[in-house]
């Protein structure tokens, strides 16, 4: 090898050192850009798993409340009351209906006693 063909190669060698850091840096730049980007879609999820963790307790909320409103009205169902009245109408079980009939068969007999006894 002479001393002209030393410089060429340094440089050719520089060349390669030049282009092999470039891609380095390029790579490093598009993994920036790649952490960056995941990052922001991390912050984006976190925050729509948050949303939906707060719809969640909400709905949870509002299930419990019905459970609870069923709860009662089966409760209510369950155990009649001795007069329920809606719509200005009485209504019985027919266990109750059977018991004030013949409650009111005993009055009627009373006072028919009653009348006929003071004449």
């Amino acid at each position: 090898m002479t001393q002209h063909e030393l410089p060429a190669h340094g440089g050719a060698m520089q060349n390669i050192i030049q282009l092999a850091l470039q891609g380095l840096w390029d790579r490093a730049q598009k993994a920036v850009e790649l952490i960056t980007r995941l990052r922001s879609e991390n912050a984006a999820l976190t925050q729509r798993v948050e949303e939906l963790e707060s719809a969640q307790r909400l709905f949870d909320e509002q299930l419990a409340e019905k459970e609870n409103l069923i709860t009662t009205l089966q409760e209510k169902k369950a155990t009649p009351a001795s007069v329920d009245v809606g719509d200005g109408l009485l209504y019985l079980s027919p266990d109750e209906r059977e018991a004030l009939e013949r409650q009111i068969g005993d009055l009627l007999r009373r006072i028919n006693t009653h009348l006929g006894s003071s004449r």
